[in-house]
């Protein structure tokens, strides 16, 4: 889907980005070939019909688009990119090809690696000049992709390429959640890495030009379990093994076990739509390099898996490759020991195109996949092009056609939370609320120095919580606690009926002299109806994973009143969930406008709270949203942490 076009639009400035000016648009890229595979350059708009659901459609708009890899290069138009800028201008032009190379190290065996880095990093060296390829891999953003065309630089990147499928070494913070996971449990989060940095790849394809961009993804494939047997290496004790369960003992038992594979199965689905969707309206294709070659098996004689389970893992895997390209409009690069002919065919496919558009008389509002059929008024030759798109839904276009800056007020409400403090103030203060067995809530309030240090350290601070017409609730002087991370902050729980809270704040001396006075409205929650309810999340920072377990160990940390992080920081979220029959909690990253980026698993904590850790390594300086929700009966409660990421 993309914008329309007039025959003849004015000249634009190439730094500026074009804007979507109609959502009914739709873009379709159609490859002409004839009997011998040579591309077809002459024909006209008026040699193409284009169905929609069976119903003819105008072209409105019709390019060709050829690049001619014969041609001399100009060097002076084709130089190395050196900022954001020229980059952007670079991936624009008609007359390159955009190609990213997803490195797939999660899904695909150290020795494979090391056997298709060598052909693939050969096939790179021998791309046109003006070609633009950058690299990605599962944990890196895209706000880290960098395109160039210093080929041999690429190559010499692939020529690092470590595959460690199975293989649970720690080599990132945000790995270190392996610890607490069993292998089945580690493959389905790495399958949801994946297929998300496939989907946000696919969206960032898309804001770099209508014309067709490539990934060329190189794995193994996802299977959506873990056979019994398999071999893994890397977990805590050292080299283990999946567990080899007792055999089946009758027929309810082996349905029981069909029941959850199929089940594992229909997530690992719904991941791979998301990338369809996002594939279709950015005009991306994906092909897909599965660096076994022609394989005979899954796994090798090290592993004690069953012959059934190994032709199982295999083609599952091998059909996901090609369900990505098939729904892409890829292609597929399985069971063959020489990749060269289908990379040479992938830089045709983006060589000579017809570049069309239309408005859809349909204009679907469904969010469904609508059937495409080009034809061409050409005997003997071959059209090949998308078999359809999937249309906006009618929340999609609302978010499409308001304006950038209009956020929902939930998440600017949320955002309020991270604002710098008045010019003058001493010391940050933040409140927390969990469910009393006598319908009040507890009310937890952390301050904070902003500064820990100078003559104006507070050493205490007097705390006064009154309801709005005056009745007393709380008072108190609350002391700084010790704290191993140097900060001068303290903490006092105390309980409150639901309702409006307003509380003063006197931050003193040794001597009890008064150095900073503020005043704070805050509603107690209501933790008392039915339906489900969570609690203030409360964040706790730290730097390495031991400060984590010590986190852990604490009777009681004090949570951090500040919302400013660097990336060489963890966090630990706790917070509870409340209501019978509540499903299990989620946790998830979303950006400043409310966008799902990436999701972090939730595990139980002895008290009967949830927990969950969130490195900060893989994401990108800006602000960002902590999602936790919990749903009931198709009820769902949602409360949201704003944080920055400082760099």
């Amino acid at each position: 889907m993309g914008t329309a076009s007039s025959q003849n639009p004015p000249a634009q400035d190439p730094q500026r980005p074009t804007f979507v000016s109609r959502i009914d648009t739709v873009r379709v890229d159609v490859i002409v070939t004839d009997k011998q595979g040579r591309p077809v350059v002459d024909l006209t708009a008026a040699d193409f019909e284009i169905e929609e659901n069976k119903k003819p459609q105008k072209v409105d708009s019709f390019k060709l688009i050829q690049i001619d890899d014969e041609m001399d290069v100009d060097p002076a138009q084709n130089r190395e990119i050196r900022s954001l800028e020229q980059q952007a201008r670079e991936v624009a032009r008609d007359d390159v090809r955009v190609i990213v190379i997803f490195l797939d190290d999660y899904h695909t065996r150290m020795l494979n690696s090391m056997a298709v880095r060598e052909k693939l990093a050969r096939f790179v060296r021998e791309l046109n000049p003006r070609d633009v390829v950058a690299l990605m891999t599962p944990l890196l953003p895209t706000a880290g992709i960098t395109f160039s065309r210093n080929h041999d630089a690429t190559a010499r990147q692939i020529m690092a390429f470590q595959g460690r499928k199975f293989d649970y070494t720690v080599k990132h913070p945000v790995e270190e959640i392996y610890m607490y996971l069993q292998p089945a449990q580690i493959e389905m989060l790495r399958n949801q890495i994946v297929t998300s940095a496939l989907e946000g790849l696919c969206v960032y394809m898309g804001t770099l030009r209508e014309g067709r961009k490539t990934i060329l993804y190189v794995s193994e494939g996802l299977t959506s379990s873990v056979p019994q047997g398999a071999r893994t290496t890397g977990m805590s004790p050292g080299t283990g093994r999946t567990p080899t369960q007792p055999p089946a003992s009758g027929l309810a038992q082996q349905m029981e076990a069909e029941r959850a594979t199929q089940s594992q199965q229909t997530v690992l689905l719904d991941y791979m739509r998301f990338i369809f969707v996002a594939a279709s309206r950015s005009n991306t294709s994906i092909y897909t390099l599965d660096p076994r070659g022609l394989a005979a098996s899954e796994f090798d004689i090290a592993d004690t898996v069953s012959l059934e389970d190994d032709r199982r893992a295999l083609n599952e895997s091998t059909d996901v490759l090609r369900i990505l390209a098939g729904n892409t409009d890829g292609r597929a690069m399985v069971g063959s020991n020489d990749p060269l002919p289908g990379l040479k065919q992938m830089l045709r496919d983006s060589s000579a195109y017809y570049l069309l558009g239309y408005t859809s008389t349909e204009a679907p509002r469904d969010g469904k996949f609508h059937p495409i059929k080009v034809n061409v008024k050409r005997r003997d030759v071959e059209v090949r092009s998308r078999s359809g798109y999937w249309a906006y839904s009618d929340d999609d276009v609302a978010r499409a056609s308001a304006p950038v800056f209009m956020r929902p007020p939930e998440v600017v409400k949320a955002f309020d939370a991270i604002a710098e403090p008045a010019a003058g103030r001493l010391i940050r203060s933040w409140f927390a609320a969990t469910r009393r067995p006598d319908g009040r809530s507890d009310v937890t309030l952390v301050w904070e120095a902003i500064r820990p240090s100078g003559p104006e350290v507070p050493a205490r601070v007097a705390v006064t919580a009154s309801t709005p017409v005056g009745s007393l609730v709380h008072r108190g002087r609350v002391p700084k606690s010790a704290d191993p991370t140097g900060r001068v902050a303290g903490q006092v729980t105390f309980a409150a009926a639901p309702g409006p809270l307003v509380v003063r704040l006197s931050a003193e001396n040794d001597g009890g002299d008064a150095l900073d006075t503020d005043s704070r409205e805050w509603v107690v929650p209501d933790f008392t109806g039915p339906d489900a309810s969570i609690s203030t999340p409360r964040v706790y920072r730290a730097r390495t994973a031991r400060d984590i377990q010590t986190l852990k160990a604490a009777a009681s940390p004090v949570p951090a009143t500040e919302r400013h992080f660097s990336r060489i920081e963890r966090l630990l979220v706790r917070f509870e969930v409340y209501g019978p029959g509540v499903a299990t909690p989620t946790l998830r990253l979303l950006n400043r406008n409310g966008d799902v980026m990436s999701s972090w698993p939730v595990t139980g904590r002895p008290d009967g709270g949830s927990e969950a850790e969130v490195a900060l390594a893989g994401v990108p300086p800006g602000d960002y949203l902590l999602e936790v929700k919990a749903s009931k009966d198709a009820v769902a409660a949602t409360t949201l942490v704003a944080f920055r990421v400082t760099g």
